[in-house]
């Protein structure tokens, strides 16, 4: 198992936190739910630039879900919000150990994707707090990634 050493600079250390993404993604590809459980088994172990990327990618898969496949499969619901608040958390806990991360990218494409699906709910009726909550956050931890 690939690990970013904490006493990295913060720089080197997201670089190195996104490899050991790299080098583990392939363990957890099916649903956002699998994708999401990397997140979790990192986040459990305090690898949380690790867990930023899984849990980044567990929301690019809720997006796909719902805006290209048109919430045929999946609806948004409560039951992502364990994926999202994994996101915020681990990325609070990664600049809380790393402030001058480069969060900016990954922060980015998830802000992005969360625009997207509160845009969706707000569409079709569902409720989009989690989602816009899930912005607040990201956009108080990395602002420059809301452009």
């Amino acid at each position: 198992m690939t690990i970013a050493h904490p006493d990295l600079p913060d720089d080197q250390w997201l670089a190195a936190s996104e490899r050991a993404y790299k080098d583990s993604v392939d363990a957890y590809y099916g649903s956002p739910e699998t994708m999401g459980k990397g997140g979790q088994e990192r986040y459990r172990i305090a690898e949380f630039g690790v867990a930023v990327f899984h849990y980044a990618k567990s929301i690019v898969m809720l997006h796909t879900a719902y805006g290209c496949a048109r919430m045929e499969n999946r609806q948004p619901s409560p039951a992502d919000a364990w994926i999202v608040e994994g996101f915020c958390n681990a990325l609070e806990a990664s600049l809380d150990q790393h402030p001058r991360a480069p969060v900016d990218e990954v922060a980015g494409i998830v802000t992005h994707r969360l625009r997207d699906i509160a845009a969706d709910c707000d569409r079709v009726g569902a409720s989009s707090q989690l989602y816009r909550h899930a912005l607040e956050t990201v956009g108080r931890c990395a602002p420059s990634a809301q452009s």
